[in-house]
């Protein structure tokens, strides 16, 4: 009993790092976090945190983790009562929408490791990712057997196509917003339900 005690004790702190990194990553962004900074959020000395992380790229790798596994959630939740594939198509997309307005610093996270060459994905992280392909390639799949999907999509090579655009989107319209209002006299929800139906309609037999 003592030893479960202790682990849970373990886990505890490690988890409460976690989320002072978080609050850290919220409010000043993902450049504002270090271990020193998260010592002194978390009013552990560094040696502490030192003992549950080695530097602050595998701390940023479980909130990483944390990020894909909530947006996985949200996706299967997006779906539930909805057998339509391509309404489910449709619904996932827009949850990623939702939970990148929710969580802002996400996409700082997801592009932390494109953007530092030297770095490689754990394998918990490229696990996690795959794990996100492969609920979109069981939607389509669906869709193939409704007979609401093309015969000849790649399900798998779409899903990383889906993935990279959706992104690319969403920092479009971060960018340009006010040239998405200006320009084309749209609102940033009204461009991204009109990409989602790019996609829908690429999707359709």
């Amino acid at each position: 009993m003592k030893r479960a005690r202790t682990e849970s004790s373990k886990d505890d702190r490690k988890q409460f790092i976690l989320d002072c990194a978080e609050d850290i990553i919220e409010q000043g962004g993902l450049k504002e976090l270090s271990i020193a900074k998260v010592g002194k959020k978390s009013k552990l000395s560094i040696g502490t945190i030192y003992l549950y992380f080695e530097n602050k790229e595998e701390i940023i790798g479980h909130l990483t983790l944390k990020s894909r596994q909530v947006l996985l959630k949200n996706f299967h939740e997006s779906i539930i009562n909805e057998p339509n594939a391509l309404n489910q198509v449709s619904n996932f997309i827009y949850a990623y929408f939702k939970f990148y307005k929710e969580y802002p610093f996400y996409n700082q996270l997801v592009s932390y490791y494109e953007s530092n060459t030297g770095l490689e994905e754990p394998e918990y992280l490229k696990s996690a990712s795959l794990d996100i392909n492969m609920f979109v390639v069981k939607v389509l799949q669906e869709g193939k057997k409704q007979g609401l999907i093309r015969q000849d999509l790649n399900e798998l090579e779409f899903s990383f196509l889906m993935w990279g655009t959706a992104v690319g989107i969403l920092q479009l319209i971060d960018v340009k917003k006010e040239a998405l209002e200006n320009n084309l006299k749209t609102t940033e929800i009204d461009f991204f339900n009109s990409y989602i139906q790019l996609i829908i309609n690429s999707l359709k037999k």
